[in-house]
């Protein structure tokens, strides 16, 4: 980028530094000639809002609320450095409050925004964040009036308003949701806390002009933020995906009625989050382009990179939606220097609240801070604030990233990335690469989020003014989908994107025996917006007079759903060696020949649809959630399928019959084959506890015909072939109950289930290398289960010692394959029971495990393993590592329950200004996991603060497992042992020495729950 100053465009930053310190400047935005008056004009001035926040205000993508005292919104009548400000909050907050997100309406009369003040400041503040709107229609810039939407006053904060068009109302974010059932009661509901267990989970709402009809839209169990409305009606949003390894933040759209909720653009693009994403002028020369910051999950406060969309064109960076595109990637980069989207430095700053201008000038308002870093003075050795542009090319190359460093070396490093940005309202020419300042904070303070106030199209308003009648009718279920369900339809899992998820990638040797050489057939693509070269073969698959019919790897799928845990409650170490959350089976459904299913699935409740093999094992893990609305119909084209033309299973191959078909069923045309059988059994929408199916569309009387053979996987009640019991095939140990698998309750009582002299812990007991006893391990979860979960220190073929490296601040040791895996993400989705090498020792099949993992543990030798678990047993083990190997999916179970006494004020009194000193200060500080290859992982380090309170209590909470025993919990064990952290040296003191000032306060505070 170009920096216009008074006298001529400058590149770098030393000169757009300079301009933000100065807070002025003089010039014009076209030639840069030099004009008369102290002030730069920016050309097509327009009056602009943004808020004022405090510098020291804590901003990251996975902190939904943050709040520091300080912050106001702001107004100036013109797009220029000399304007006058207008503070328009300043009488409610009184410098104790704090401001966020504005927005305009259409017709730049009105801004709705988010305002946190002081009960005692005015009797309209509650001391949470509400959505207040700002009417200017009569009074002007300076005369409004000012009205609070909202009312949180019980803890709920509302955030990130928008105006819905046609006078609807509005759209916004909130913490209020209480759609979470605890599984105990199946029916008390409660506020789920995100996939790190920190803060209340932020989800879309919509309400009226006034205020009322508050419905809630969307049940993510992570944040969903920053919501607009688009040009056709949908409301696009930045969605926090976050299951197990997939970690990361991209853009969705989903009606305002909260039905047909899919991604718009970057599952498996560039960067890892998108945030702030906004539509760019549809009359400018970036026409059906979003504008969009693009930053990594934590450390830069809200800072990154600006990012143009193609999402006319693309679904993904790489991924056109026809073969017609001619571009070569959906993501441009308009800053003439690149601003690093990723950690660590950047060293020509970054940008934030990118904000297009629709006015046909393709201008784009934005925050921006240059980069500054402290630099250790060679006089006095003391840190002093230094811009990027003032180092050399080896002082910046030296820079690294403060979570790959240990304490020690961050003490010794002479220069680090840690200086809080200092954001300045800016206006961009993409085309002309110049950016002009408009408004510079004084010291203390940042200005974010700028809007323009002025007139702009309206969206198509027919999905909002229609939302409320259709959230009526929803409900009502006139279709006659049952209440509080929705209909879930998928044409094909065979159906998949160009990673192959349901394709040759996630098959094994074990899918291709029995001469089923090709499982999944592949042709030629016949659609001419189809971009990849071949696609799954359906008429084959269909058609039981050839041998892929028989060979058709998908049988079932699996629906579960996300049980969120609850503020109060202990859950980490309950959860186990996982990044999963936990989560309840709801149940299965055959899937047909042809690759469809069609299910009923409850509403409002985060899903995940996983596709199951003829032993009851994933194919590949459902990493991220979906949902329906009360009597929604879901269609989906396939399994993960790219966004292009028809679907795969439509048109001619949907209605072609193959003769070797049964004629038995009433067929509409059009229909899949889950859509004729389920229209003809009814009862078949609805999930069975069980896996079973049998052949009912192969007619063996016609030439050629042969059925699939039939399938049965249930806990108990197994049968023969001919019909007969067969209770060797049954559980012997408890049975699951509400689709709820325990660890402790039901896998170890396999291992010690009398199997005679093949009993497993007989030969598996605290002398052999896999231990599989039911004792206690110091972690207090069963010593069985750190053994299948945790891999051995990965030795140094050298020296013999433990290899290492450098992870979140701390030194962790490389490990061994488990002989459980228990991760999965975007890049690696495998199913996790087809990848653990424990499965393929107990079933005696070649599946998915790493070369690695069957070096590390080779099969036995002796006794055949493979025939020591039943088919009931191994459908159990399978679903306990399909779900991602936890010890406690029920947190109520395990005597994991919440400790009333340890309360938030009491933590904020007395603990956490210990931990913000001794912890938060070394190398406990936020970071995220950019999910970019297996094995890439958060579990390791999962102490984490961010310096916002809620979240910092509930992440310490997770560190209690034992409050009658102060010494066992992790938060006093870990730091008062030397070495700790790991790169300490063994003679340095303990971080909270036993008996130590600070650590008495934590011990007795922990105490007070017992």
């Amino acid at each position: 980028m170009k920096i216009a100053t008074g006298t001529r465009a400058l590149g770098g930053v030393t000169a757009l530094a300079t301009l933000m310190l100065a807070g002025c400047g003089s010039g014009d935005s076209t030639t840069g000639a030099t004009a008369d008056k102290d002030t730069l004009t920016v050309q097509g001035d327009v009056p602009i809002a943004y808020v004022k926040r405090a510098a020291s205000i804590n901003l990251n993508p996975t902190t939904g609320v943050s709040f520091q005292p300080g912050g106001d919104l702001i107004i100036r009548d013109k797009s220029s450095a000399s304007a006058a400000e207008i503070n328009v909050t300043q009488a409610y907050t009184q410098g104790k409050g704090d401001v966020s997100d504005p927005e305009a309406s259409y017709d730049g009369k009105k801004i709705v925004f988010s305002m946190n003040c002081p009960v005692a400041n005015n009797t309209l503040c509650t001391g949470h964040w509400n959505i207040w709107e700002y009417d200017m229609t009569s009074g002007g810039l300076s005369g409004g009036t000012l009205k609070r939407l909202t009312n949180s006053t019980t803890g709920d904060d509302d955030v990130d308003p928008a105006y819905l068009p046609a006078g609807a109302g509005f759209v916004f974010a909130s913490n209020r949701q209480r759609t979470t059932v605890d599984l105990p009661s199946g029916t008390d509901t409660y506020p789920a806390l995100d996939e790190y267990e920190r803060e209340r989970v932020l989800n879309l709402y919509t309400m009226d002009a006034k205020g009322g009809a508050i419905t809630q839209i969307s049940v993510n169990q992570s944040h969903d933020r920053n919501p607009v409305v688009l040009m056709d009606g949908d409301i696009m949003f930045s969605r926090w995906d976050h299951v197990g390894g997939r970690n990361h933040f991209k853009i969705f759209t989903v009606r305002p009625d909260g039905t047909n909720m899919f991604v718009r653009y970057g599952a498996h693009s560039e960067g890892n989050s998108f945030l702030h994403p906004r539509e760019m002028d549809p009359s400018g020369a970036y026409k059906g382009f979003l504008a969009s910051d693009l930053m990594p999950l934590s450390r830069t406060h809200e800072g990154g990179a600006l990012v143009f969309v193609d999402a006319a064109n693309f679904s993904e960076q790489y991924a056109p939606a026809n073969a017609s595109v001619k571009a070569t990637s959906g993501q441009t980069y308009p800053t003439e220097q690149a601003l690093n989207f990723d950690r660590g430095v950047s060293r020509y700053g970054r940008i934030t609240t990118p904000y297009p201008l629709w006015d046909g000038s393709n201008r784009v308002l934005l925050s921006y801070a240059p980069c500054q870093v402290n630099k250790r003075s060679s006089a006095t050795a003391d840190f002093v604030v230094t811009p990027c542009a003032n180092l050399t090319d080896a002082e910046l190359a030296s820079i690294t990233d403060d979570m790959n460093q240990t304490a020690d070396q961050l003490a010794t490093a002479n220069i680090r990335d840690n200086v809080p940005p200092v954001y300045a309202v800016y206006m961009f020419d993409p085309l002309k690469k110049t950016m002009l300042i408009v408004a510079a904070p004084p010291e203390g303070f940042i200005y974010t989020d700028p809007i323009a106030l002025q007139a702009r199209q309206e969206p198509n308003p027919a999905s909002t003014t229609a939302a409320s009648s259709m959230r009526t009718a929803l409900a009502a279920s006139s279709s006659g989908i049952p209440a509080g369900m929705g209909l879930l339809s998928v044409r094909s899992v065979y159906d998949t994107d160009g990673l192959g998820r349901m394709g040759a990638p996630v098959l094994a040797d074990a899918d291709t025996a029995n001469g089923c050489t090709t499982p999944i057939p592949t042709i030629a693509p016949t659609d001419p917006d189809d971009t990849r070269p071949q696609v799954a073969d359906l008429l084959s698959l269909k058609d039981p007079a050839k041998p892929a019919y028989y060979c058709g790897p998908a049988r079932f799928v699996r629906v579960v759903r996300a049980v969120a845990p609850k503020q109060g409650m202990g859950t980490r170490q309950a959860i186990g060696e996982t990044d999963f959350e936990p989560q309840q089976i709801l149940g299965y459904a055959p899937i047909e020949p042809d690759g469809s299913f069609q299910i009923y699935v409850p509403a409002d409740t985060p899903l995940g649809v996983a596709v199951i093999d003829s032993a009851g094992r994933a194919f590949q893990t459902h990493t991220n959630w979906i949902q329906v609305r009360p009597g929604e119909t879901r269609t989906c084209d396939g399994c993960h399928s790219p966004r292009r033309g028809a679907a795969l299973n439509s048109s001619v191959i949907k209605d072609t019959v193959p003769a070797a078909l049964t004629t038995t069923f009433a067929r509409n045309a059009g229909e899949t084959m889950a859509q004729t059988r389920t229209n003809n059994v009814a009862s078949l929408l609805s999930l069975a506890l069980d896996m079973s199916y049998t052949d009912v569309w192969a007619d063996t009387t016609k030439t050629a015909g042969k059925k699939r053979a039939d399938i049965s996987l249930k806990y108990t009640g197994n049968t023969l072939p001919n019909g007969t019991p067969d209770p060797t095939n049954d559980l012997a140990t408890p049975v699951p109950t509400k689709g709820i698998i325990n660890y402790p309750d039901h896998i170890q009582p396999l291992w010690s289930r009398d199997r005679g002299a093949n009993t497993c812990t007989r030969c598996h007991d605290a002398s052999a290398k896999i231990d599989l006893s039911g004792t206690l391990a110091g972690t207090g979860r069963l010593v069985s289960y750190e053994k299948l979960m945790i891999g051995d220190p990965r030795l140094d073929a050298k020296t013999g010692l433990p290899v290492t490296h450098i992870e979140d601040g701390e030194v962790m040791i490389d490990r061994l394959p488990a002989l459980v895996d228990s991760m999965a993400n975007e890049s690696d989705a495998l199913g996790m029971a087809r990848k653990s090498r424990l499965m393929e020792i107990l079933s005696g099949q070649t599946l998915m495990a790493s070369t690695e993992a069957r070096s590390v543990h080779p099969t036995p030798t002796g006794l055949d393993h493979s025939k020591l678990l039943n088919k009931a047993e191994l459908r159990l083990l399978a679903e306990f590592m399909d779900l991602g190997g936890k010890y406690y999916n029920d947190l109520n179970a395990g005597g994991v329950t919440a400790v009333g006494k340890l309360t938030q004020a009491s933590f904020e009194k007395t603990v956490y200004p210990i931990l913000q000193s001794t912890c938060a200060a070394s190398c406990h500080q936020a970071i995220g996991s950019k999910s970019t290859s297996a094995g890439t992982s958060f579990r390791q380090n999962r102490f984490v603060l961010t310096g916002a309170a809620e979240g910092d209590f509930n992440v310490t909470l997770t560190m209690i497992s034992n409050v009658c025993a102060p010494s066992s919990n992790y938060l006093l064990s870990r730091p008062s042992t030397v070495p700790h952290p790991a790169a300490a040296s063994a003679s340095a003191p303990a971080v909270l020495p036993v008996g130590s000032a600070n650590y008495n306060v934590i011990a007795n505070w922990i105490a007070g729950g017992c």
